[in-house]
């Protein structure tokens, strides 16, 4: 995972871990990162010992809305991606979304960045 950071280091101010906890293949991951245009990223990921998987991504602007969210709650069966989906500011219903995984969502992210400026 630090690989991961490491990759994409230009687009932080900082982050911080706040929790990790493993037990054989299990784990509980909470990170907080500082993007470099204030915005905040809270990603919650666990594994538990049966192998399932649940998550949370949380991007926000500096003055804490909401820019997307990604998650695989599994209150959204009818998206194509279900359980795998995005919500978005304004939106009641989700979008279907492709990004699983943190190396996927940095590079989302980067891709945003780069649009921006």
């Amino acid at each position: 995972m630090l690989r991961i950071f490491e990759q994409h280091s230009d687009l932080f101010e900082s982050w911080h871990l706040l929790r990790y906890e493993q037990e054989g293949d299990a784990y509980l991951l909470h990170i907080v990162v500082y993007f470099r245009d204030s915005s905040r990223l809270d990603l919650r990921d666990y594994v538990f010992a049966d192998g399932h998987r649940k998550y949370a991504y949380h991007w926000m602007n500096a003055d804490g809305t909401l820019r997307s969210r990604w998650d695989n709650a599994p209150h959204w069966p009818n998206v194509s991606t279900a359980p795998h989906h995005q919500h978005l500011p304004g939106q009641v219903n989700p979008e279907p979304s492709l990004i699983t995984n943190l190396e996927d969502l940095l590079s989302f992210i980067a891709e945003k960045f780069a649009l921006e400026s």
